[in-house]
């Protein structure tokens, strides 16, 4: 066991970076040569095997998160805990029972909420116990759970205004779809269909947690939301939600901060024992769908949950009235915008074909005027360009002018450079 505990995976199939690597202080062996399973892979392929995948997921994530705070990687860990469990030392038997309830202050610290603190410590505890090291940390229960806080619609518009564009893009779309934050985040920008059709656009989606599809749609109002963000995202990243630090997409706690931000800007009392999360969407979302008596057939489908359609699915997909629930839930009762997106996104568009027609009429009254008074224009252009060491060729008239124009412009830019410095006191003044 030793042995193959020394072993590490290949690069290919790595966790580890070699810089991670090398930052953990362990040295690398021949990973051209080493295709064997280490410790964590090991362990993560058998739960993969005998749960489900949010579970190998959750279990995942908490070992990472060790192996961060310990600053080691599960190989290194394990050969620890065993020479440790073999010690007579009452301190060495208790390491890392210590280490796993330091890890979980760790995680306080660096704010992480209490159940997720605590669910963070199942997969190093399980890990250890699928290799025999017994653990008996005392992690405290976290105290019962807090109600989910349903924002009332005034209360999302008010966020939804003070929001930026991302923050507008993540309340109107996790509305539409109302689903749990693992499928939210887990977007990929080839998962949003073409955005030039008929709104609402239809989408459907296989949840994690029931394996069901959730087949919904995308409100107009989202529409026009994606057409400005989709060009602001790097090419690189596959997410619509990507994470800043690496390829991979937003942690659930980042996507969170921005509705707790939202929240905070648009002055929203939460009542005490209540918080405001991403799940709170899909709330209000299933809350209205009763307020307004849809069918609970369609309500389940439309945010992931299982429903009794059987063979009936396609039918349901097809079905005019689904499109219409989803419209009078999500478009009628819950615009965030009362139906501004549209209108503002088509003034601003009239505005610039407006103001590209101004322009080229007014090119082209510039140029009739100096096909008409090129003469005069030239010869008054020339020499006030002479008199600015300017005139090096033979110009047209339209082409002195626009020489004219930039140097006005430079002198303009120099003045105004030198009325900053003025106003700072950058160059001796005050």
């Amino acid at each position: 066991m030793e042995n193959d505990m020394s072993k590490v995976k290949s690069k290919k199939s790595s966790v580890f970076s070699r810089r991670q690597y090398k930052k953990y202080n362990k040295p690398l062996t021949n990973h051209s040569v080493e295709t064997e399973l280490n410790a964590k892979e090991t362990f993560l392929s058998d739960i993969l095997k005998r749960r489900k995948k949010t579970t190998y997921k959750g279990y995942k994530r908490g070992i990472e998160l060790f192996e961060e705070y310990s600053q080691k990687d599960c190989d290194r860990i394990l050969a620890e805990a065993k020479q440790k469990s073999k010690s007579e030392n009452v301190l060495d038997l208790s390491y890392f029972d210590r280490e796993i309830e330091a890890f979980y202050k760790w995680m306080i610290d660096k704010g992480y909420a209490l159940t997720s603190s605590r669910n963070n410590t199942l997969g190093i505890v399980q890990f250890f116990n699928f290799y025999r090291i017994p653990i008996n940390s005392k992690i405290p229960m976290p105290p019962p759970t807090t109600k989910t806080y349903i924002p009332k619609i005034d209360e999302l518009r008010r966020m939804f205004q003070t929001s930026d564009l991302k923050g507008k893009v993540v309340l109107s779309l996790g509305l539409d779809f109302a689903w749990r934050i693992v499928d939210f985040v887990n977007l990929k920008k080839t998962d949003i269909p073409d955005l030039n059709q008929e709104t609402p656009i239809g989408i459907s989606q296989v949840t994690q947690k029931e394996n069901v599809i959730s087949a919904t749609f995308i409100s107009s109002e989202t529409v026009e939301l994606l057409k400005a963000y989709l060009p602001t995202l790097q090419t690189q990243n596959e997410y619509l939600f990507p994470s800043t630090m690496n390829g991979s997409h937003m942690k659930d706690e980042s996507l969170n901060k921005i509705l707790k931000v939202a929240c905070q800007k648009a002055k929203i009392q939460i009542p005490k024992g209540k918080r405001f999360t991403f799940h709170s969407l899909r709330k209000r979302f299933l809350s209205t769908c009763a307020t307004l008596n849809i069918d609970s057939e369609y309500a389940k489908l439309m945010v992931g949950k299982s429903t009794e359609l059987g063979s009936s699915f396609e039918t349901y997909l097809q079905d005019a009235d689904f499109k219409e629930a989803f419209k009078k839930v999500r478009e009628d009762a819950l615009s965030l915008s009362n139906g501004t997106i549209k209108t503002t996104m088509e003034g601003k568009d009239a505005k610039i074909t407006e103001l590209s027609q101004k322009v080229n009429e007014l090119e082209l009254l510039l140029k009739t005027m100096t096909g008409v008074f090129g003469d005069t224009i030239l010869k008054q252009a020339q020499e006030q360009l002479a008199s600015k060491g300017l005139a090096s060729r033979p110009l047209d008239p339209y082409e002195a002018l626009q020489m004219l124009a930039e140097f006005k412009k430079e002198k303009d830019k120099r003045e105004y450079d030198k009325l900053l410095e003025e106003k700072n006191g950058l160059n001796g003044t005050h």
